[in-house]
């Protein structure tokens, strides 16, 4: 007879991991079923916003993250040419958070791993061919050396965009097509440039982003339309990513074309993908496995901590089914949405269009006035998509924008 447990998290990444450590230390039964032996550093979201940090807070993460190295930005500073640098205080978005943390992701996710084991949760490392046999309880058997199978009560879909779990459950993605792609690389000996605030800058056909991990480190991201796809593909893609690093009247750029890569250099699509109910019986997701937002406005960590926390309440309140996480799509889905808008006011500045300077100095324009159909979206990132309006959920300031 397989071996029984509560919940089985598939994926041991910074969302299954922090769910699994804070349902054992409520009490539960967890197993982890982790794909990878070693946790390796891989082009992805390692930004934790002001309303994140509180979810990872109230899920009992935030000091492990910090523990393992997390690097505390309280500015955020834009810089535009020769117009005086604008800074964004993180500490003044939710109150009692000092600003966005920035992660270095394998060791994030080694930190949380751990941490959940030492609650009491089993760990099941090199995993692959995890299958899920929908029931009461739910099968769950997967390859090591020899197969293995577990029964649960639920099982937690953290595995990501190419979710397996989500796939076997039946549960559709829904997906808004790109109008840009996000290109980014790890770098290292920065150690002369200030590490006091994180960067956003404009140049030329590509947008510039940088943030700051400690220790002379941070991941550098250039936006850019979708003629930018293959822009720093192949063996030499490093090499042209640094070159390719100018932003607008940022005073360090010398030290950052000169800096080293010390991870891959990788571009995925700026899109958007959903989920309308992201839960069967006995099966919930959470994180991108559930749908993710596009990367261009840092939310992937944030959405991660919600999903966790929000998850954790249900369990340790006995959820099982799917009438018990109703209320988590339904709040999922009312976050989402506001945030595709975010993030689609800043995908559309970098679109391919000729009028792209335009687009960026309308928006910069409207942020300058604290326009009130444009200014709560900016606010929103940081301090909760819940805190944008619903009547600005429209679609005709975007075409503003575009007609720029």
């Amino acid at each position: 007879m397989a071996a029984s447990t509560d919940v089985v998290v598939v994926g041991g990444g910074i969302a299954g991991a922090a769910l699994a450590y804070a349902l054992a230390s409520g009490g539960v039964g967890v197993t982890i079923l982790e794909s990878s032996v070693e946790y390796h550093d891989r082009v992805r979201g390692e930004t934790m916003v002001p309303w994140g940090v509180k979810e990872a807070r109230e899920l009992g993460v935030e000091r492990i993250l910090l523990d393992a190295g997390a690097h505390l930005a309280p500015i955020w500073t834009r810089y535009a040419g020769n117009s005086e640098p604008f800074d964004i205080p993180m500490s003044l978005m939710v109150p009692g958070v000092d600003g966005t943390l920035n992660l270095g992701h394998p060791g994030a996710c080694q930190a949380l791993v751990d941490a959940a084991a030492e609650a009491g949760a089993e760990v099941i490392r090199g995993v692959r061919d995890v299958k899920i046999a929908l029931g009461d309880p739910v099968g769950v058997t997967w390859s090591t050396d020899p197969a293995h199978e577990r029964r649960a009560s639920l099982v937690v879909g953290a595995d990501g965009r190419a979710s397996v779990v989500r796939k076997q459950a039946g549960i559709t993605l829904r997906r808004q097509e790109p109008v840009n792609y996000i290109s980014g690389l790890l770098v290292g000996g920065l150690e002369g440039v200030p590490d006091d605030h994180d960067v956003l800058a404009d140049q030329s056909d590509l947008s510039f982003l940088m943030f700051h991990q400690g220790a002379g480190r941070a991941r550098v991201y250039l936006v850019s339309g979708l003629s930018g796809q293959h822009r720093f593909a192949g063996r030499d893609g490093a090499r042209r990513f640094l070159e390719s690093c100018a932003p607008d009247g940022y005073p360090w750029t010398p030290e950052v074309r000169l800096s080293a890569a010390v991870g891959p250099c990788a571009t995925y699509p700026g899109d958007d993908t959903w989920t309308d109910e992201p839960y069967v019986d006995g099966t919930v997701l959470i994180g991108d496995a559930a749908g993710h937002n596009d990367p261009i406005i840092g939310q992937g960590l944030s959405i991660a901590m919600r999903d966790a926390r929000t998850v954790r309440d249900v369990v340790l309140q006995g959820g099982r089914r799917a009438a018990d996480f109703a209320g988590y799509g339904q709040e999922r889905a009312a976050r989402m949405e506001r945030l595709r808008l975010a993030a689609d006011i800043f995908s559309v500045q970098i679109e391919d269009a000729s009028n792209r300077r335009a687009r960026r100095e309308l928006v910069q324009q409207k942020m300058a006035e604290m326009d009130p159909e444009l200014f709560p979206l900016l606010i929103g990132v940081f301090s909760g998509p819940e805190t944008i309006p619903a009547e600005l959920l429209r679609t005709d300031l975007l075409d503003q924008i575009r007609a720029a």
